[in-house]
């Protein structure tokens, strides 16, 4: 089951900058278009981390939250699901953190364990290979479960349209 969190950015104080790290920059301030971006720093800056930080901002952290309460961590945010129509999980990219935050404002599904939820009405993520999945809101609804439920209903009741022609001598 997946379930809609928010993906939230907080800034922390390094000893020192290193490849990896995250910024937020502003593109388009002050006009419709504008837009926040993330980028990851690709090497360590010849400049002095003050210097560095006046300029560009502090690093940032991603954290999932649900009712103030953190979901994951930045190194348990992991894994991607593109949807149904792709059987493997891959990395979560940057290009997939900035899609989250300007077309979903920062909302993205993680895959949560059910009974947990149902019955104790706890949110906790599923862990696999020490990282959560996540996907864009809405790829897993509900509905979607409910269909896949009567479709297997219809199985189950000899309804399968692969075998409807075997009634006849058609097939022969």
């Amino acid at each position: 089951m997946f379930y809609t969190v928010e993906l939230v950015l907080k800034s922390y104080m390094p000893r020192q900058l290193e490849p990896g790290m995250w910024f937020i920059t502003k593109l388009n301030p002050g006009t419709r278009k504008e837009y926040t971006e993330i980028w990851a720093l690709d090497k360590t800056p010849s400049q002095p981390l003050e210097e560095f930080i006046a300029i560009y901002g502090a690093p940032v952290e991603p954290y999932l939250i649900y009712d103030e309460q953190v979901i994951a961590e930045p190194h348990e945010i992991g894994w991607w699901d593109s949807g149904p129509d792709y059987e493997d999980l891959r990395d979560i990219e940057l290009k997939d953190i900035n899609f989250i935050l300007e077309e979903y404002d920062g909302y993205v599904d993680i895959q949560i364990d059910e009974w947990d939820f149902a019955h104790e009405e706890e949110l906790n993520p599923i862990i696999y290979a020490e990282k959560v999945t996540l996907c864009i809101p809405g790829t897993y609804d509900e509905d979607d479960d409910d269909e896949w439920e009567d479709d297997d209903d219809e199985y189950d009741e000899g309804k399968d349209p692969f075998f409807d022609h075997m009634d006849d001598d058609s097939w022969k």
